[in-house]
């Protein structure tokens, strides 16, 4: 069982419980590698530089070389790429805190469901800082730890394999109950004349969880666990890692939308350790506690642990936890 350093503030005290567990946990290291996400162009409540610099002031105050590294989005944007994805990073100010680098580079990990591209420059560092914005994700429930890497520490190109690998195919015991179309987030599966009809799809493959029926199956596997996979083959490349999640502007959907839309649950605070499950898994228990209710399952239609379970059975950490309140 690990421990997860909490704080409801990001205050001195626990900035020094960090400093000290950041200290032993990347001792002997020189150049570490910071994952992040900049945030979408226009997005209101993504990470600014001033949310990131306590970190790196550590990183900086104890010798340590660090880059800012996010990777390129499957989508059409500026972050699609690394030039303007870099520009973009620059222009919201991230550069005031280092150097930043968002290179496309990859090493091939095999994966338990498919091979996964993995950013080379996190590799190459002697150690990883995930800094994660924990929040909801329409097709995770939540995004944090697990899916900064298992998106944010892969190629563009693995990332569409992986939303394409949890698209649904259609089996023959389907009885049109369309519980699949009450499932979609999207409005994007309709049922018609008993076929399904598909305007577009994610792969999120909560259709295919909801179908009582089991009348639906996956390319080639639940975007959970692929989401997983992906990330334990990051991690299983990496030499050291810490993570830090940031419980704040808890939104509904994610970072890379021009409007991650309301605001789902109040700021719960800051949590830290050395085991990614443990910390997404202590940061959903403490803002359902607070709420009183699974606000991702009743905003995404996924409560996210699905993820959690998945990186589990993957080896990837234990979502058991003392909680360390500092």
């Amino acid at each position: 069982m690990s421990e997860v350093y909490f704080s409801k503030e990001l205050n001195e005290k626990y900035l020094k419980v960090l400093e000290e567990n950041i200290k032993q946990k990347f001792n002997g290291c020189k150049k570490i590698a910071v994952k992040l996400h900049f945030g979408e162009k226009g997005n209101k409540t993504a990470f600014i530089p001033e949310d990131i610099k306590p970190f790196t002031d550590i990183l900086k105050e104890n010798g340590f070389e660090y880059f800012l590294f996010d990777s390129s989005t499957s989508y059409e944007g500026v972050r699609d790429n690394p030039k303007t994805h870099k520009e973009h990073a620059v222009e919201k100010g991230f550069d005031e805190l280092g150097p930043i680098v968002t290179d496309d580079s990859f090493i091939l990990v095999n994966g338990k469901h498919m091979d996964y591209e993995v950013c080379k420059p996190l590799v190459d560092s002697d150690a990883v800082l995930v800094i994660s914005h924990f929040k909801g994700h329409d097709c995770s429930g939540f995004g944090g730890a697990i899916k900064n890497l298992g998106m944010g520490a892969l190629t563009k190109k693995t990332k569409q394999e992986i939303h394409e690998g949890g698209k649904p195919e259609i089996l023959d015991n389907c009885n049109a109950c369309k519980a699949c179309e009450k499932a979609c987030n999207w409005g994007f599966l309709k049922i018609v004349n008993n076929k399904h009809v598909f305007l577009d799809c994610y792969g999120c493959s909560n259709c295919i969880i909801k179908c009582p029926n089991k009348a639906m199956k996956p390319k080639v596997a639940l975007f959970d666990s692929l989401l997983a996979d992906g990330a334990n083959a990051a991690r299983s490349q990496f030499k050291k890692d810490y993570y830090i999640n940031v419980a704040k502007k808890i939104t509904k959907i994610c970072d890379c939308a021009i409007n991650s839309k309301e605001v789902i649950a109040e700021d719960t605070g800051y949590f830290a350790g050395e085991d990614p499950v443990a910390v997404d898994k202590a940061c959903y228990d403490a803002i359902s506690k607070q709420e009183g209710k699974d606000v991702f399952l009743k905003f995404n239609q996924k409560s996210g642990l699905r993820q959690v379970k998945a990186a589990e059975k993957l080896g990837m950490g234990n979502p058991e936890y003392q909680l360390v309140k500092a």
